[in-house]
């Protein structure tokens, strides 16, 4: 019972209006070339902006200025800011599912 409980909440959040909306923005931006190749410059860059202050190079510093500049431009693109927004409705809607399940936990556990 407790397992077709779950089941059903789970087909519901699969269901929702948030998830098949982020579903359909993550499938746009992995399909944009431009943006994942920024977003794995992003990365790159941060990896070697660590390894260099880890090694207390401060050329760290000028890479990370460059982060910056390489961030406000994805922030700048409508299609990265309706992926955050549709990732966070998505992350609410698992919030609350998750909150769901802890008060009904509680309630049959709770003496």
């Amino acid at each position: 019972m407790l397992e077709n409980s779950i089941e059903k909440l789970f087909r519901a959040i699969e269901e929702s209006a948030e998830y098949l909306e982020y579903k359909e923005i993550t499938s746009i931006l992995k399909e944009n070339k431009e943006l994942n190749d920024l977003i794995d410059e992003i990365k790159s860059l941060e990896k070697e902006a660590t390894n260099l202050e880890y090694h207390k190079d401060i050329k760290y510093k000028e890479i990370d200025k460059l982060i910056a500049e390489k961030v406000q431009i994805l922030n700048n693109n409508a299609i990265y800011r309706e992926y955050l927004e549709k990732l966070k409705r998505f992350n609410d809607t698992l919030k609350v599912s998750s909150a769901l399940i802890e008060e009904y936990i509680d309630e049959k556990v709770s003496i």
